[in-house]
């Protein structure tokens, strides 16, 4: 609905400040796919493209691209589960066909399925910028894989009983873990063990190409922990105070993406040059982070409950990854401000002004004699809307014709 507010009105709305204070033009995006009740958005790559999966009845897979979804669903099959993409637009996951679960790549409307001679099923879990991939298949029996140029190599660590492998980087390192001894290890021609000194069990998620390696596992004390290994130094990671912390993904940057309990609710954060940024979708009352790129986008999946109602992906998006300030004059050329006080300064006498969805603090006054038209709720491309923008602060309007929508007044 637009509300539309004339001559001489005093709106007054309290600040209050969220418990993560975004950047005015960080800006939080849904991946749901039209008709779908919910998804799960798991793999992004340095694209913007996002891969994931969900559905309203048998899950499927999604590819989302500047606005557009595409369904992935090889041939045949009654299910598939994205989880990666890569620079080239190769996705890999897996799914079921007949009885028998699958590994599947992706590429250019092509489906190549993965599954080693020999092995009752198998998934494939990441792939690099050569389309490499790795996964495996756990529970009483754990096996990894690689498949590389059609040809698949079996890794497990010597004296192993099994192992899963998780990611690999773009000169063939791989790390992974054994679930059902709770060991991780590296393999970039050799085997290394990861585990930090006096934890208990450690499972190995991420690798970069620099060979940073994270994860997470269990201290003596029985306190669940992220951690950063590089070159034989252990790094605790996880924002302060927070527990049952979860690591996921690393990039070329050392940026790293996961998530813990906060002592409140489970929530995503991402963590770049000493610093953490709390990711927690503005509708959704918990949030997991599982994947990041090289511009430092997340994403994830926020939810309501502890049971996963109202569950759906998102791509994450901070300010210094948007192209374009988080507010915009479009009559009669386009023009981008930081904030609504100086878009609405600059606008013509008649003119449409677009923000982004976000929570902005300030105090704004509408004292000129304009026509203007507020449109809330934009993407960080102002190619959609996706939501709604939060004001915080103190709104005075005294002269002219002001038009909201997609607005909401804290």
């Amino acid at each position: 609905m637009i509300k539309s507010i004339y001559l001489a009105c005093i709106v007054i709305f309290f600040i209050t400040i969220p418990d993560s204070l975004r950047a005015l033009d960080d800006t939080y995006t849904e991946t749901l796919p039209p008709g779908w009740s919910w998804s799960l958005t798991h793999g992004i790559n340095n694209m913007g493209e996002v891969v994931g999966y969900g559905g309203s009845g048998n899950v499927k897979s999604f590819l989302f691209d500047n606005g557009t979804y595409t369904e992935l669903l090889p041939p045949g099959w009654s299910s598939s589960y994205a989880l990666r993409i890569n620079d080239s637009g190769e996705v890999t996951g897996y799914g079921t066909v007949g009885s028998v679960e699958k590994g599947f790549i992706y590429s250019n409307g092509t489906y190549t399925e993965l599954l080693p001679l020999g092995w009752s099923w198998a998934w494939g879990i990441q792939i690099n910028s050569y389309g490499d991939v790795v996964g495996g298949q756990y529970g009483t029996i754990e096996k990894a894989f690689l498949y590389s140029n059609g040809s698949y190599t079996e890794l497990i660590p010597p004296g192993w009983s099994g192992a899963f492998a998780l990611d690999i980087n773009d000169t063939g390192d791989v790390v992974g873990c054994s679930y059902n001894s709770g060991k991780a290890f590296m393999f970039n021609g050799t085997y290394t063990e990861i585990k930090p000194p006096g934890w208990v069990w450690t499972y190995a998620y991420g690798i970069n190409n620099s060979g940073e390696v994270v994860g997470f596992g269990e201290d003596s004390a029985g306190n669940q922990k992220g951690f950063h290994y590089y070159n034989g130094v252990y790094t605790e990671i996880g924002p302060p105070g927070w527990s049952d912390i979860v690591i996921e993904d690393i990039i070329d940057n050392g940026s790293i993406a996961g998530y813990g309990y906060d002592g409140t609710t489970t929530k995503g954060f991402s963590y770049s040059n000493g610093s953490y940024t709390v990711i927690l979708p503005p509708d959704k009352l918990f949030a997991r982070a599982i994947g990041i790129n090289n511009i430092g986008q997340v994403v994830g999946q926020g939810y309501d409950t502890p049971q996963f109602d109202n569950r759906s992906g998102f791509i994450f998006t901070p300010s210094s990854s948007c192209t374009y300030d988080p507010v915009r004059n479009t009559i009669p050329a386009i023009t981008y401000f930081d904030t609504v006080q100086e878009a609405y300064e600059s606008a013509g006498s008649v003119d449409i002004m677009e923000i982004h969805r976000d929570v902005f603090t300030e105090d704004i006054n509408f004292d000129l004699n304009k026509s203007v038209a507020i449109v809330g709720g934009h993407d960080c491309d102002y190619t959609s809307i996706i939501g709604k923008t939060t004001l915080n602060g103190i709104m005075v309007i005294n002269n002219g014709t002001v038009t909201i929508e997609n607005i909401v007044l804290e």
